[in-house]
């Protein structure tokens, strides 16, 4: 995984969660995914590999 994918995805969820819970529960929401995203990649990959390349 690059890490502009990465930067992407957590911009992306920050500047949705602000509008939901402010700034700081966005920062929240935004490290959540973007670690999530990096735990849950190799996970997927093993043991569901078409849906691994839906989301990757």
């Amino acid at each position: 995984m690059s890490l502009t994918k990465l930067l992407g995805l957590a911009w992306t969820v920050w500047k949705v969660a602000t509008k939901r819970v402010g700034p700081v529960g966005g920062l929240v929401v935004a490290a959540v995914a973007a670690i999530g995203y990096v735990y849950l990649g190799p996970w997927l990959s093993e043991n569901y590999p078409a849906l691994a390349k839906i989301v990757n």
